[in-house]
């Protein structure tokens, strides 16, 4: 009878041992996930976007790297004269940047959701005592075709606005 519980015992070890390999072989392969490229030409759906930019057509062109994103966003009037253009990037280490400009620091970060779908930008601004920014999410459709970009003022009484964009095909 020893002989048989001594056995069980020992499978029972092989058995708790391939379940913790398991669980840690499918923790790495899921955190060594590749994060969801946005790289493309983006037009804004004016019908299911927020009524905050709807007297513009915008345009968004994301150039995305493993390292950094770069998002050009340009408006244009319903006459398809450009107004104005902005481009904006960001590391993707999820190190913060500081830049000493014009009278005031600002700072920059960009991050990823533990499942490397929805990129979360802040981009802050301080003069004096004063902080202005934003924190923008960017989720891509399955099927790689409609980018959300819900943008959030950092503070509590400020705008939210989100924007639906196309793809260029």
């Amino acid at each position: 009878m020893k002989r048989f519980g001594f056995l069980n015992r020992r499978k029972n070890l092989i058995l708790k041992s391939l379940i913790l390999f398991s669980l840690i072989f499918y923790a790495s392969a899921s955190y060594a996930q590749s994060p969801v490229n946005f790289s493309g030409e983006w037009t804004q759906d004016n019908a299911k976007s927020d009524a905050f930019y709807k007297e513009f057509n915008v345009k968004c062109v994301i150039a995305q790297t493993p390292q950094s994103i770069t998002l050009t966003y340009t408006f244009y009037d319903k006459g398809a004269k450009q107004v104005t253009s902005h481009v904006t990037s960001f590391t993707l280490d999820g190190k913060e940047t500081v830049k000493e400009e014009y009278g005031g620091i600002n700072r920059e970060s960009a991050g990823w959701s533990p499942d490397k779908k929805i990129l979360t930008t802040k981009s802050t601004r301080t003069v004096g005592k004063d902080v202005y920014g934003s924190t923008v999410t960017y989720t891509l459709s399955d099927n790689g075709l409609v980018l959300t970009v819900q943008t959030t003022d950092i503070n509590p009484l400020g705008l939210s606005v989100k924007q639906i964009f196309n793809k260029k095909q």
